[in-house]
């Protein structure tokens, strides 16, 4: 029934490829590629082909934060701008627990009018920044929330900082190696990486192979390769937290409206400390989208019915890649599949 779902799905969408897996209970009940990973040599995707994940990989900043955290090295409470070099002074009030709550204040840099003028370019990370750098703040930190990728952007500055590594060994040295992730890296389109699925869009009725986009404009925000079979373990160390202690967790999935919104009713979703707390009632679920040019995805743990979903594709512009993910999760927990999607589905 799944086969049939997802391969109807990826008939609506246009999807030439997709990579799922779902785990109930902790151990993987479905992990399977559907289509193709690269339509012009007709190469499989499977549970191993390689996608560009976006902003899944926030979760990994949010995480690796935490480990620095726990460890006393930072609080949530210091400011950005102490872990940078000549930071605006707009940006004085602005906590790490602010951004990763998505209620800094700091424009994102890719809403900047001249934005996709810059993709194709390899850009410094101070050209980056320089996108915002000049503007004022778009409200008062912790008063509103409003998605910000600049603000994980300058996670990422903090964390080489303090680390005195570059992001991706950050990553490498305390998640992805100790976990066994090894097709999970930085994208660098230069590497020769094992089952690398192209990316795709659709347009004017026909597929295109997707234009260039520097890796120098997602980074710490979302600029990360990986598979499924990884992602499997990702979220197993999550579910038996063997990364952060079990207190921290909690906190990093707890929902944090801002002071002056009603996120949790009137979006039906808040933001944790990099994690989108999805309003199911009592019921909690915790999530996270990825788009990019060429590739969406999703993972969504269902933390009380003890269900995880995982979707990986090279397709972009699929507006609800967790609406996959439910409907999967709603075949092995008949529960779920009565409960209306959060937040509401587009129209």
């Amino acid at each position: 029934m799944i086969d049939d779902y997802l391969q109807t799905i990826m008939a609506q969408h246009h999807i030439p490829g997709l990579s799922v897996a779902a785990i109930q209970e902790g151990e993987t009940v479905l992990i399977k590629g559907y289509g193709l990973a690269n339509v012009e040599h007709a190469v499989s995707a499977t549970e191993h082909t390689v996608y560009e994940i976006a902003s899944i990989g926030k979760t990994f900043s949010a995480i690796a934060t935490l480990m620095l955290v726990e460890e006393g090295m930072i609080s949530l409470s210091d400011r950005i701008i102490d872990y940078l070099d000549d930071p605006p002074e707009a940006w004085q009030p602005v906590t790490l627990k602010h951004i990763l709550t998505h209620q800094s204040g700091i424009p994102s840099y890719t809403d900047a009018p001249n934005y996709w003028e810059l993709t194709r370019l390899e850009l410094s990370k101070a050209e980056v920044l320089g996108l915002v750098s000049d503007l004022p703040l778009k409200f008062p930190p912790g008063q509103e929330s409003a998605y910000d990728n600049t603000g994980y952007y300058l996670l990422g500055l903090m964390l080489e900082k303090v680390m005195g590594k570059t992001y991706g060994e950050v990553l490498r040295d305390r998640i992805f190696a100790p976990l066994g992730m090894n097709a999970t890296q930085m994208n660098n389109p230069a590497h020769i990486v094992p089952h690398r699925a192209s990316g795709y869009q659709w347009r004017n009725n026909q597929l295109h192979n997707k234009p260039y986009y520097s890796p120098s404009v997602t980074y710490s925000a979302g600029g990360q390769l990986s598979s499924v079979a990884d992602m499997v373990k990702w979220e197993k160390a999550l579910y038996n937290q063997t990364l952060l202690q079990p207190a921290t967790l909690e906190q990093m999935w707890m929902p944090y409206p801002s002071v002056r919104g009603n996120e949790w009713e009137d979006r039906r979703y808040a933001l944790g400390l990099g994690w989108f707390i999805l309003n199911y009632g009592d019921r909690r679920v915790v999530g996270h989208n990825g788009s990019i040019l060429g590739f969406a995805s999703n993972i969504t743990r269902f933390i009380d019915d003890r269900i995880s979903v995982i979707v990986l594709c090279n397709l972009d512009r699929i507006a609800r890649p967790d609406a996959i993910a439910k409907t999967i999760a709603g075949y092995y927990c008949p529960s779920l599949a009565e409960l209306p999607l959060q937040p509401p589905q587009e129209t």
